[in-house]
């Protein structure tokens, strides 16, 4: 019987690089796949109305943050007021921004506006 020497180290390298490097190729195959799959979905899928909703969330988000500011900076201003100034007086000249606007008229305030003129020249 011949003599055993045991494992030829050789060749064991050369099989452990050759799982190592397809071990590789199966990982990059793999993410590759997943990808393909991942856009696959995404095709079903409705993102601009996910975005959309995101938008408005953020929208949302920074409106309420404003609506606190402005609340926060109407209570220091009352307090720096003191006693001697109505709240009332500090919240109208809050919201003034709006009522100095001009208020559109429509068609029909304009006709009775006309017809009340005329009716006020007639009786003079």
């Amino acid at each position: 019987m011949p003599k055993s020497k045991g494992v030829n180290t050789k060749k064991a390298a050369g099989l452990e690089r050759k799982a190592a490097n397809k071990a590789e190729k199966d990982a990059a195959t793999a993410r590759e796949r997943e990808r393909i799959e991942a856009e696959d979905w995404k095709k079903g899928s409705n993102s601009k109305k996910a975005e959309r909703d995101a938008a408005q969330a953020q929208k949302s988000d920074e409106q309420a943050r404003k609506r606190a500011e402005k609340a926060a900076l109407l209570a220091e201003e009352e307090a720096n007021m003191g006693a001697g100034a109505s709240a009332s007086k500090a919240r109208k000249a809050a919201s003034n921004t709006k009522s100095k606007k001009k208020k559109q008229k429509d068609g029909l305030s304009l006709l009775e506006d006309a017809l009340v003129g005329d009716a006020d020249k007639k009786l003079k």
